[in-house]
């Protein structure tokens, strides 16, 4: 992080300085060190970009249309992390909502604020190439909306998304870095015929005890039936997983990680292959409205070679767990868990 002159800022979180990002941190319950940070900082890049994110929705969020009736609150992968947490990581923590860079309205005062927006905008250059697709959404309604900016002359001038998807045209190209984390696809924690055969011990429980949901340290767990296995026809449809209905408290962080057949909650994380994605919520005090006040969130996951990897995509259910990362997500909901299929 920048330390020194017109690029500083003092609400900055020191502890952080000399340290490697934790691209999926959660400061409440610790973080790992060295070159197991690296490692699961790799294996996390290759789920957000990759594997998690494989369609336009998946990777850049639900389609937000003009009107009551076009709303959704639906963030991409890319959004949920590393945009969030790299706010959260910034931010000074002993501040009541680790101002600056930790609150959505503070954030721009701190001028990290910009090298890493400008660094999700490289990185949604990388996943058209990873993915061929220069044009990921023909949509007019996206290509065709404006924003108004006043630009070196102090001129308010008016700019489509469509003028701006191109960086060649806009003046600028990225340096073509080496993107390791392309060859760290993650391997599972439990060979698949084990855990396979340790959840369905654990889905008999509980179905002859009748309960829905696994409680345990505050974790929540559920089978959820596959509505159809994945067969040759179906290649170009990504199978996604769905949380549906999540209501959180807007005041504060929240984040909560989600894992398919997890047998062992005490290791856990980005490194392994059971590890689908999380969903991390920045606290919004003064920015609410009547569109987004006590309206439900949605996380969509693509699973599809996750399910692969895990020996699963035939079976009929999986076993899908959400690990909860802050305190805050106590007074989260949320209504349920399915799976769609996405061309």
């Amino acid at each position: 992080m920048f330390r020194d002159g017109p690029f500083d800022d003092s609400q900055r979180e020191p502890t952080h300085f000399d340290e490697i990002v934790d691209l999926n941190y959660d400061e409440e319950l610790g973080i790992v060190k060295g070159q197991e940070r690296v490692n699961a900082n790799l294996a996390f890049m290759y789920n957000q970009v990759v594997s998690a994110a494989k369609k336009p929705e998946l990777f850049m969020g639900c389609p937000l249309y003009p009107g009551e009736d076009g709303f959704c609150d639906g963030p991409g992968t890319i959004e949920l992390a590393p945009h969030n947490t790299i706010h959260t990581w910034v931010g000074l923590e002993s501040n009541p909502n680790q101002e600056n860079m930790g609150a959505f309205y503070s954030a721009g005062f701190d001028p990290c604020f910009y090298s890493n927006h400008a660094n999700i905008d490289r990185i949604w250059d990388i996943w058209r190439d990873i993915h061929d697709m220069q044009m990921p959404i023909n949509d007019t309604v996206w290509l065709d909306s404006h924003f108004y900016f006043y630009n070196e002359n102090l001129q308010l001038i008016k700019m489509k998304v469509c003028d701006v998807l191109n960086t060649t045209k806009m003046g600028y190209i990225y340096e073509k870095t080496d993107l390791t984390w392309l060859d760290k696809r993650p391997k599972p924690f439990v060979s698949p015929q084990i855990a396979k055969h340790t959840l369905k011990i654990r889905e008999n429980y509980y179905k002859e005890t009748s309960r829905l949901y696994l409680l345990s340290n505050d974790i929540k767990g559920r089978s959820l039936e596959n509505p159809m296995t994945i067969k040759d026809e179906m290649k170009e449809e990504e199978e996604v997983l769905v949380i549906y209905g999540v209501i959180i408290n807007r005041d504060v962080k929240v984040k909560f990680d989600v894992y398919v057949n997890l047998v062992n909650e005490t290791n856990v994380g980005p490194s392994y292959r059971e590890f689908a994605g999380t969903f991390v919520g920045l606290p919004q005090m003064g920015m609410k409205s009547s569109r987004t006040i006590n309206r439900k969130s949605s996380i969509k996951l693509g699973i599809s070679e996750l399910l692969n990897d895990l020996e699963a995509d035939r079976d009929e259910s999986i076993w899908v767990t959400i690990l909860p990362r802050t305190t805050s997500c106590v007074d989260a909901t949320f209504d349920g868990v399915r799976i769609e299929y996405m061309r």
